[in-house]
């Protein structure tokens, strides 16, 4: 990780900074303040864990303060930092082939109007709901121009990537499979009025279907998916087939109906994903929404946090990601509770990221 401060004057490393303000958010640490009582009450053992700097007249071991971890989050690399965390879990995790792209926009830093907030642009496991790579964008317009980068640390070849209508960009799809060897699954709107028209227009009815059905939380939902060749004149880069989802909801208390039809695009072939691959990766794509964008929401409340210096607010996502991520990686699947766990034994922080004192 590059060092934003100037050379003069650095008492503590950059890494050790990080490690801390990393390991103190796995307790559950949601600010500055939280972040530096923890490090306050680290033991010696663990501080020289972490690269603490020693004081050699009084010869104990130093945690950086409240204000430095203040000032130097707000100024780290927020990039940099993301590439850094990708690049460590995806190392961790064998499950990167199929992958989530969504954005989400820090409540707490948008002003009065509801305006100007930090939007973060995130790419995330299906199956182990790791956090392999983040963007912060302008907002969901410029979602668009930043989707292309996104995935650009990571080996991409053979992964799926899954996103929402947003992201079905012509640019986005050549991008993807010609140059990084992955594929895509994504749901097509009116943002591609062309490739829309001529999805709605194919001849559906006769096509057959797969169907599942859900019954849970007051609800019985039944989704259909039907899935036909791509038309060799279609509006789209690498298309290989074409899909149509149903959404059938009943409401067990009220007894009333709801419908919704998405259309969709793949550069799957037939060989390699049938009807029900398909429906699934379309399903688990909305994971990311549970496993990252509730779960930073609820346990950390993110959209509550006054966080707002530099890049701080950024940087404390990017920490969450990591925590969230790390935990997941040991098995745990209730967050809100391996977070209460690891604030009980001081080492269990550091052996989460991979530091055994």
């Amino acid at each position: 990780m590059p060092d934003p401060r100037c050379r003069r004057g650095r008492r503590h490393a950059i890494t050790t900074i990080l490690l801390i303000a990393a390991a103190a958010v796995l307790t559950g640490a949601r600010s500055f303040t939280a972040i530096g009582e923890w490090a306050a009450d680290l033991p010696q053992h663990l501080l020289a864990a972490l690269g603490a700097r020693r004081d050699r007249q009084r010869g104990v071991y130093c945690a950086p303060g409240e204000a430095t971890l203040r000032r130097v989050l707000g100024l780290v690399d927020g990039d940099a930092l993301d590439c850094a965390i990708g690049a460590w879990l995806a190392s961790q995790d064998n499950s990167v082939r199929t992958i989530a792209v969504d954005g989400k926009t820090l409540r707490g830093t948008c002003d009065d109007t509801g305006q100007g907030g930090v939007h973060l642009l995130a790419a995330m496991t299906h199956d182990s709901g790791i956090v392999v790579a983040q963007r912060e964008v302008d907002g969901k317009t410029n979602e668009i121009t930043c989707f292309q980068p996104l995935p650009s640390a990571l080996d991409m070849a053979g992964v799926v990537v899954t996103a929402d209508a947003l992201h079905t960009q012509r640019e986005h799809a050549r991008r993807l499979v010609a140059e990084l060897g992955a594929d895509y699954v994504l749901t097509v709107k009116e943002n591609q009025p062309t490739l829309f028209t001529q999805l709605d227009a194919l001849p559906w009815a006769g096509i057959p279907m797969h169907t599942t059905e859900n019954k849970g939380h007051g609800r019985i939902e039944r989704r259909t998916i039907r899935v036909q060749p791509a038309p060799g004149d279609i509006a789209f880069p690498y298309a290989a087939q074409v899909f149509l989802i149903e959404r059938y909801v009943t409401d067990t208390r009220s007894g009333k109906h709801s419908a919704v039809a998405v259309l969709g695009v793949t550069s799957l072939a037939a060989t390699t994903a049938n009807t029900e691959d398909i429906a699934l990766h379309v399903r688990k794509h909305w994971r990311i929404e549970n496993k990252l964008h509730y779960v930073r929401d609820v346990t950390y409340n993110e959209d509550a946090s006054r966080v707002r210096t530099g890049n701080a607010p950024r940087v404390m996502a990017s920490l969450r990601n990591l925590a969230v991520s790390a935990l997941r990686l040991a098995g745990n699947t209730n967050i809100a509770a391996a977070l209460r766990a690891t604030a009980r034994e001081a080492t269990r922080p550091l052996t989460l990221l991979g530091i055994y004192p």
